[in-house]
Formats: structure tokens, sequence, C-alpha cells
């Protein structure tokens, strides 16, 4: 199959939370891209059968066939489509043509018409017309607001990626103009691995080792631009660990981050290796090596994120916790974390609280709780966005009580 010239694919995010085909991928591509700069695209579908070491299964609708120029003017635009971009993958949204050219089954679904229409392919998906409006534009003195959605991952129902969707597509319909942005959140446990790799660019590996039962064991690790890589032990013995600190072989890398979460801290690394060793809690025993530096999860997050510089470019901060009780208090020192720094920028700050029983609560600033009367997460962040929307950004954020919660114990 021939992909000519430039094309440009969109990887949509195929979670369990999403629950979409790709006619729904198809349907919401046709729905939010215009026909500007798509006129004579031949367009393919393929499952993303080639990144199995990803964070995400995916979708790829490709947009092929276009002049270089003009794929990176589709490209621009679509940046701009926060509704669009809230249903694609964090890690890699967008990719090039190399890639899909590897995919199994790629089906072709025809060409764009100049009416928007598409015609002529082996395959049919949905509507099959392009009808997506230009992207919204902000014509505010002063600008319209700059928002970071920072959610950390809600245990048994979402992850970080899942939430900053889910935030992502609430506050594009109840903010259209407003510049929105997102930033996935780790404690130094799971999702450590996505947090680093999907901020900074880095890469994902896979790899197997020798289980503790004999038996081959999978293995995923993360590699970033520093040549660190990223492993998350909460899983793995310390024999398993020591494997996994041999990884990726004969590559030369040195350096490695070990989230160990709530898991065992490992004592030892192999010989020539130096590693930072991330737990939600490090006993004060704990001492640091000349091999091994053990520190704060979330901070090393944040720092490694480069968390404070994208904390600097917006206006409000939104956060996702679970809620202590009905006091206001926060069970949950990653966003203490956040709001941390928050404070320490005077940005605005919006929480979305939750109760283990299913209740929502918004908490602004410093203001006292307000319950949401919902038991869905997308009306929560809906009702969330909405005070949003009617809270001045020109004030600066008041805080009338301190952090209810410590920032850490480690």
């Amino acid at each position: 199959m021939d992909y000519s010239k430039f094309s440009l694919g969109l990887r949509f995010a195929m979670t369990s939370d999403a629950n979409l085909t790709p006619e729904d991928c198809w349907n919401i591509a046709f729905s939010e891209i215009p026909i500007t700069y798509v006129v004579g695209a031949t367009l393919f579908g393929a499952w993303d059968d080639v990144g199995a070491a990803d964070s995400e299964t995916s979708y790829i609708c490709l947009f092929s066939n276009l002049p270089l120029k003009v794929g990176k003017a589709l490209y621009q635009q679509l940046q701009q489509k926060p509704v669009l971009l809230s249903y694609l993958t964090i890690y890699r949204p967008f990719i090039q043509n190399n890639r899909v050219e590897k995919c199994s089954e790629v089906e072709y679904l025809g060409s764009v018409q100049e009416d928007g229409a598409v015609a002529g392919g082996d395959a049919a998906y949905g509507s099959m017309q392009l009808s997506g409006a230009l992207p919204e534009c902000c014509y505010k003195p002063g600008g319209c607001s700059r928002i970071l959605i920072a959610p950390d991952a809600w245990e048994g129902k979402f992850t970080s990626a899942d939430a900053a969707r889910h935030m992502l597509r609430s506050a594009s319909r109840i903010l259209p103009k407003a510049a929105l942005s997102t930033q996935l959140i780790a404690d130094g446990g799971q999702g450590t691995m996505d947090a680093l790799v999907c901020s900074i660019n880095g890469r994902y590996g896979k790899a197997k080792i020798t289980g503790d039962s004999g038996e081959p064991k999978p293995i995923r690790f993360g590699i970033l631009p520093s040549r660190a890589v990223v492993l998350e032990s909460e899983a793995l013995s310390q024999g398993e660990l020591d494997q996994a600190l041999t990884l990726p072989q004969n590559k030369g890398f040195t350096r490695y981050i070990i989230a160990a979460g709530g898991g065992i801290l490992p004592e030892r690394v192999p010989e020539g290796i130096e590693a930072t060793v991330l737990g939600k809690r490090i006993p004060a025993s704990r001492r640091n090596s000349a091999q091994i530096e053990y520190r704060n999860g979330i901070e090393t997050v944040l720092e490694e994120c480069d968390f404070n510089f994208r904390l600097s470019r917006a206006d409000w901060l939104i956060a996702l916790t679970r809620l202590l009780d009905e006091a206001g208090n926060l069970n949950d020192p990653t966003t203490d974390a956040l709001l941390f720094h928050c404070r320490a920028q005077g940005k605005h700050a919006a929480v979305l609280a939750f109760t283990d029983d299913g209740r929502f609560y918004a908490k602004i600033d410093g203001s006292p709780l307000v319950p949401i009367e919902t038991t869905s997460f997308d009306e929560a962040a809906d009702a969330l966005f909405l005070i949003i929307r009617n809270t001045p950004v020109s004030a600066a954020p008041v805080f009338r009580t301190p952090v209810e919660t410590v920032i850490s114990d480690m």
C-alpha cells in the first residue's frame, strides 16, 4: 500500500474507559477536522500493533497524500482542537506514515472530495463526511484562561492519562477558547514510567526476564532523552529487579530511576549502576549510598517533568484527589505537593475531590468545599469548569487556610 508525500496519523486511545470502536474514532475525526488542508487526502485506518510496548493500545486514523507544507499546516490546526486531542493517546498522539506502514490489516477508506465527503475506498466508517469547525480563537483582551490539567490516577477507575482526557474534554466544552494542556502525575509508584516518558518525549521498550518461578516474565521500561532508564518495581522481587537493571542490554545505560512506590525499596543494585529509588514513604533509617539515592516520588516526578515551567505558563492548575472528610481535608500527599507549587507561583488551583462512595466536591483555591450533585465523573468535571468559568482569573488566589495535610513525612 502506497503512502505518498506527507502522512499524518491520529492515534486514538482504545482504553477500557473510552470503549471506542474504529467507527467511533472516524466519526470523531470527521466531526472535528475541518475540510481545510485535507481535500485530496487519502484516508487509511489501522490498529497500531507496532507500539506493543506503549502505555496505551491505539487505533490510527491516517491522512495521507499531502504536500509537506499542507501536512504541517494540518498538524498545527489539529493541535488547536482540544476535543479531538481528548480522545488521542497522551504518548505520541500524532505520528507520520513510517509507523503505519508496519501495521497489519490497514484499510483504505478513500479520498476526501471538494465537499468533504470521502469516497472510493475499500471500507467505510461512520458519516464519511468531514464537517469540523475551524479552531476557536481567543479575542478577549488580556487573553483567555490558560489551564494545566494534572490529575493523579483514580485507583480502580482511571489512570492519570484517562482522567486527563476526560477533564480535557470537559474543559474544551465549557471553556472552548481556553489554552489547555495536560500533565500526567504519579507519586513514584504505578504510572511513574508513563508520567516521565510522556512528559519529556521518552520512549518505551520491552523485554523478558526470568521470574522467580523460573518462567519468562515480560517487563516494560522507559528510556528518557537523558538516557536514564525508568523501571516500575512494585511487582518485582529483588532478584527480578537485578535482572531488569541489565536492560536494555549492551547499550551502555548506567543511570536508572526505580519507581518502587509502596513496594520494597531495594538496598542494592548491580555494580556500575547508579539508581534513584522513588518511594511513597522513605524511612528515615534508609541512607543514600554511592550507588543509590532515595527520593520523594512526587517531587522527583515534578522535577524531571519540568512541572514548574509548565505551571508558570498557566493561570489555573486542575487536580483530582480522594477526599478524607467533609471538613475539606485531602487524603493525598500528591495533591498537597501540587498545591504547594501552585501557591508558590500565585496560581489559581481547582481540585475535583471524590469520596469512596461516589460523591464529588469542588475546591477552588482556599475556599470551602462545594458539593456537586452528581455521581458521574464527567458531569462533576463539567461542574468544576463551570465554576472556573465564573471565577475572575485576574484576582490573585486567596488561601483562607493553610494546606490541610502535610506534604510528606519522607
